[in-house]
């Protein structure tokens, strides 16, 4: 059930799920950590327990060489723990040193249980989630009273389905701000409270305009007449976060157009502020009204900001490769990889009159990579190990089966793997049924991802 309250953190049992053939974990009870202050859930004790701790980031022919042990000739996820716990620590330590809160992003940690486990890193359970349907994918996973934002409004149909639906019998206690981008959607939860069957207030966002065609409200007279929309509905919903994501900069590594995107936004977020504090001060709680702005590719240009008490960093726990030119990725490493299998080792031939055009030294190596992480692009993963693969140009990665690339010749032989790094880590996940999250070469879980779009899901009970 929701909550309107968000303090508090209850301890929960459960069961982590089967490790192939091999093993399976009992996930135990989590127990308070008074000394730190860390969330208990069910991955609270694991650290130094079946998950470990510490330890170095794995080596790249570490992870081909687990893949082929573990992959069963299948393409196979791999999320090394050590690497995670590094870009946790990094996203933690800047988060205290500039005292604006940590909100991991749902959206790029495709896993319940990877977001359970770096939750628990964190002083009070807090979730960026952007899609209503992977909501009830989380709440098994996550402390009661845990607080999801939504970092993307919902749909009309979308806000529609979970606003007449009633909370799911046995739910725990949460907390869900609905992220509202103009006036029209406003309006349409205004009216959809009127007769929701769920508990009142519902919490809003609203989405502020942060300088590209993404939505939002101007700071201006467009969000006064959304206040006074929100006035009007006190008691059904209620103000409790402000956003505005400087989105520009994950599209571009240039440090002069991320500063001033982050510059325009910050410039906003406090604009938008100033109007809640002078127009809705007397129905807003402004002692708690969150103000979320930047997430993994700019959120170094927000420190020592007071526009933003949080931001939202989610690619860079897995270290996504676009980030590869930012400074923000300054000492990360790398936590998840796809392997490839080798598929075969086809002779160069071309309508039997010659070869493909390949570098002298490397020969073809098809690879069965199921198209992802999205199919006909390769520049959507990079090809990391062993050394000197290369893109091969005409047939390619473009296939729902395989890909072709080059190799250095004798480099890889039939039930080897290849490693690949996604571009975006949301991408590389979700063409996976489970991440193998793997510690000192060793498989400690299989975890698994969020489902796909289904449309109706009642129908399918």
């Amino acid at each position: 059930m929701q909550s309107d309250d968000d303090h508090g953190v209850t301890r929960r049992v459960a069961l982590g799920s089967a490790m192939g053939t091999a093993l399976a974990l009992q996930l135990s009870r989590g127990v308070a950590d008074a000394s730190s202050g860390r969330i208990q859930g069910r991955v609270g004790n694991l650290q130094t327990g079946e998950l470990g701790s510490g330890g170095r980031p794995m080596r790249l022919a570490s992870v081909a060489a687990l893949a082929k042990l573990i992959g069963n000739g299948e393409p196979v996820a791999i999320l090394d723990l050590a690497a995670v716990d590094h870009n946790c620590s990094r996203l933690a330590a800047w988060s205290a040193s500039n005292r604006i809160a940590w909100r991991p992003a749902f959206k790029t940690l495709r896993s319940p249980e990877l977001l359970e486990y770096v939750l628990a890193k964190l002083d009070r359970p807090r979730v960026m989630i952007h899609h209503l349907r992977d909501l009830p994918q989380a709440l098994p996973h996550v402390p009661a009273e845990t607080d999801f934002l939504m970092g993307y409004p919902p749909t009309l149909g979308e806000l529609r389905h979970y606003v007449s639906s009633p909370p799911a019998r046995g739910e725990p206690r949460y907390k869900l701000r609905i992220n509202v981008d103009g006036l029209q959607l406003l309006r349409a939860l205004d009216e959809l409270s009127k007769h929701t069957p769920r508990k009142l207030p519902i919490d809003v966002v609203l989405e502020i305009y942060n300088g590209i065609p993404r939505g939002g409200f101007d700071p201006s007279a467009e969000l006064t007449e959304a206040l006074n929309v929100l006035r009007s509905a006190r008691g059904r919903l209620r103000l409790s976060a402000l956003l505005c994501y400087d989105a520009l900069a994950a599209a571009t590594s240039d440090d002069a157009t991320r500063k001033t995107a982050a510059q325009f936004a910050q410039e906003n977020l406090t604009l938008a502020h100033k109007s809640v504090i002078a127009q809705a001060h007397e129905f807003v709680d402004l002692a708690t009204l969150v103000r979320n702005g930047p997430g993994s590719a700019n959120y170094s240009d927000w420190g020592g900001t007071t526009a933003a008490n949080e931001f939202s960093a989610g690619s860079a726990v897995l270290f996504a490769n676009y980030l590869d030119p930012y400074d923000t990725a300054a000492g990360l490493a790398k936590a998840l990889y796809l392997c490839a299998p080798v598929l075969r080792l086809p002779k160069n031939t071309l309508l039997g009159k010659g070869g493909f055009p390949i570098p002298a030294g490397t020969e073809l190596v098809f690879i069965k990579s199921g198209g992802w992480p999205t199919g006909n692009n390769p520049t959507l993963s990079k090809l990391v190990y062993p050394a000197g693969l290369g893109e091969e140009p005409i047939y390619g990665r473009g296939s729902n089966a395989s890909g072709l690339i080059v190799g250095r010749r004798g480099s890889l032989a039939l039930g080897d793997y290849v490693v690949e790094t996604a571009q975006q880590v949301m991408e590389g996940q979700d063409y996976f049924g489970g991440l193998h999250a793997v510690r000192e070469e060793k498989v400690r879980a299989l975890w698994t991802t969020l489902s796909r779009w289904v449309g109706r899901r009642e129908e399918l009970a």
